[in-house]
């Protein structure tokens, strides 16, 4: 036999051999990365999925919390990690929406590095304003802020911080002119922003619910999609005239590249069968985070429009961080 048949053959057969190894997964326990510690949204949403994916796959999926740099210790680790199934990354739109633009020297592409798999809660952010600010309607605000430039001034968590990254969409798509004000994390901007300290911020619709309904908060628009559940009656952006002012967190999961797509289709319907149960989505819901589905190509595209708009924020804003 010679070379070229050789290498015929050996085309011929790989495909076979993967579908045949992918038929076989998993074979052993699965290890499933949350960028962030134990407690927060995205580490909740992964042990409520991840329980029921070991479950369906028969082995069981093991969360474990490797945070720091803003998710880019754990998301490094995944992508340095055998692209055979067992490694998985709770991913998150700090992962792969803000870090490649926040940050020069990534070790990992937020494109390259990963396969997207599935894309499975949301959590809106709410403009929230201390109840003394002259406005209730998101309009009122814009109209506020324009008549007396630089009088506004909102908290963010830090610079680069989500209620940062939503601070500035909301400054560049209304046209107005208002302070940032960065805090050391989001429990000292929300109680600057209660006490007056600042006139916003910008908090999860479900964390700030009982604030708003508490009348320690006052809620004029949900940068949303939809409206939230925890929130029903507040407006989303695009309701009032602001479509494209969009900013949520998310959490979905993503191998690392190179993963056999046999496997990643299997991922992804397993996980599909997940979400459609309705004691699955009351958990998420109850965590604080509104369920959704994207899988693969659904996922990666949404992951393109996700990272085209924090780039112009980050880019117009020159957003650099901490």
């Amino acid at each position: 036999m010679d070379i070229k048949q050789m290498l015929l053959g050996a085309a011929l057969t790989a495909p076979l051999a993967t579908a045949a190894w992918a038929q076989d997964y998993p074979r052993q326990p699965i290890r499933l990365v949350v960028p962030y510690a134990a407690g927060g949204m995205t580490d909740v949403v992964a042990r409520i999925v991840g329980q029921r994916l070991g479950d369906s796959l028969g082995q069981p999926v093991v969360v474990e919390n490797k945070p720091g740099a803003s998710t880019i210790t754990g998301a490094d680790f995944v992508a340095g990690s055998r692209p055979d199934g067992y490694t998985l990354l709770a991913a998150t739109n700090a992962t792969l929406s803000a870090n490649p633009w926040l940050y020069k020297n990534l070790r990992y592409d937020a494109v390259k590095s990963f396969n997207p798999i599935a894309l499975v809660a949301m959590a809106p952010s709410v403009i929230v304003l201390n109840p003394k600010v002259p406005a209730s309607t998101l309009a009122e605000l814009v109209q506020l802020a324009k008549g007396k430039p630089g009088s506004l001034s909102y908290a963010s968590y830090g610079n680069g911080s989500s209620a940062h990254l939503a601070g500035e969409l909301l400054r560049t798509r209304a046209g107005i002119d208002v302070l940032h004000v960065p805090y050391k994390g989001s429990a000292p901007a929300k109680a600057a922003t209660i006490a007056g300290e600042v006139s916003m911020t910008f908090e999860p619709a479900f964390t700030g619910a009982p604030l708003i309904k508490g009348g320690q908060l006052k809620a004029v628009a949900v940068m949303g999609s939809k409206r939230s559940d925890a929130l029903p009656d507040v407006p989303t952006v695009a309701e009032v005239g602001y479509p494209g002012m969009e900013m949520q967190a998310w959490v979905g999961f993503v191998a690392p590249a190179g993963v056999p797509q046999p496997v990643l289709a299997r991922l992804a319907e397993e996980i599909k069968k997940i979400m459609a149960a309705p004691e699955v989505q009351k958990q998420l819901v109850s965590s604080g985070a509104e369920p959704v589905g994207y899988y693969l190509g659904d996922f990666a595209a949404y992951l393109r429009d996700e990272s085209a708009k924090y780039k112009a924020v980050i880019e117009e804003a020159r957003i650099k961080a901490e």
